[in-house]
């Protein structure tokens, strides 16, 4: 036999891929996980969620210890689905009501329970005069709503029987989803799917971290475009709908206002370094307002002389000064309003009958 035969030596396995891969996921999965619990922690994991609604679309899921998205500022939305303190009761003896309606504006984008003009305007009722009565300023403002979502939450809120004695119709930037409210039939329910698995991806820390803070201006927007139009475009992919569509919904909500016997006050909001109404909807809104002799609150009149940087958060969105400025033009309107004068008196009268000595049945003291 020769000595220089060749000795054959086991092959060697190679690790098989499968496991390998199997390794990297379950490594993933961990670090997914640290980080979903790290950042809520940190309060992302307690954004205030939306639920699909067959009439409003989408409404805020009620929720205690929330926060804002940006500056994660107290938010909470009690069990009837609006930003406030308290429970209602639907009669309300004593008590002069107002419900405040819009988008992220009015519902307080990026500032506390008690800094939205909403809740600055109720305390500075509460503070000024009229003792005898007390004062509710609720929002139902909602994150996107567009003009027309605007005016069917205010037709609804009436129709529930809240019995506001002022409705306030905040104008809405979110102009190119106005015609979302007309989808019918299957484009409707698909419409609904979309805002509930938006509700269960926002249940996330992480993607709260990333998507709607990271990459907010990479992939968030383009994203609330996919949920609210089916497109990736964020380039007016929905042409807006012409100035009539928008009276329509003025003059629903002028109605709805009118058969409730509540007064209707609308209120004309800008974005930043706007020093006039860029956009039709804004401009017809003072118009119809003259037209029908309805109070407007013109905060573009009002922020336009004022230090942007100082009076909004970012683009459209006011600072706490911003909203302290709005709640105290709406304070002098309000007080402007004949069922606010009704409601002092009357309540100055009943102060007066409750305090002074009741006289003997024979008329003498």
């Amino acid at each position: 036999m020769s000595s220089s035969a060749t000795i054959e030596r086991p092959a060697v396995a190679e690790p098989k891929r499968p496991r390998r891969w199997g390794r990297r996921l379950l490594w993933l999965l961990g670090i997914c996980l640290f980080l979903e619990l790290a950042l809520r922690l940190f309060g992302y994991g307690a954004y205030v969620i939306y639920q699909p609604d067959e009439r409003l679309l989408w409404v805020p899921i009620p929720g205690s210890n929330k926060v804002t998205e940006i500056n994660h500022e107290p938010e909470n939305i009690n069990q009837q689905g609006f930003r406030y303190k308290q429970e209602l009761t639907l009669q309300h003896p004593g008590i002069y009501r107002i419900f405040t309606f819009g988008d992220s504006v009015t519902m307080g984008w990026a500032v506390a329970d008690d800094a939205t003009y909403s809740a600055q305007l109720e305390k500075l009722l509460n503070q000024q005069g009229c003792s005898a009565t007390r004062f509710q300023v609720i929002s139902a403002g909602v994150n996107a709503y567009p003009n027309s979502l605007v005016a069917e939450r205010l037709t609804k809120v009436l129709e529930d029987g809240y019995q506001p004695d002022a409705v306030v119709f905040a104008y809405s930037a979110n102009t190119g989803f106005e015609g979302i409210p007309d989808l019918q039939g299957d484009a409707r329910k698909q419409f609904l799917r979309r805002v509930e698995y938006k509700s269960i991806a926002r249940r996330s820390a992480l993607y709260n971290f990333l998507i709607e803070g990271l990459l907010r201006q990479l992939v968030y927007y383009r994203m609330r475009e996919l949920l609210m139009l089916g497109t990736w475009n964020t380039a007016k992919s929905s042409p807006d709908l012409p100035a009539s569509h928008f009276i329509a919904d003025l003059q629903r909500a002028k109605e709805a206002a009118e058969a409730h016997h509540s007064q209707l006050i609308l209120m004309l909001l800008g974005s930043k370094n706007e020093s006039y109404p860029a956009h039709p909807y804004q401009a017809a809104m003072p118009e119809y307002a003259r037209a029908n002799n309805l109070p407007l609150v013109n905060i573009i009149d009002l922020m336009k002389s004022q230090d942007q940087n100082a009076v909004f958060e970012d683009h459209v969105h006011p600072s706490v000064k911003g909203h302290q400025m709005i709640a105290e033009q709406l304070l002098a309107t309000v007080r402007g309003l004949p069922s606010y004068a009704a409601a002092c008196s009357a309540g100055a009268n009943q102060g007066s009958a409750e305090t002074s000595p009741a006289k003997p049945a024979n008329g003498h003291p």
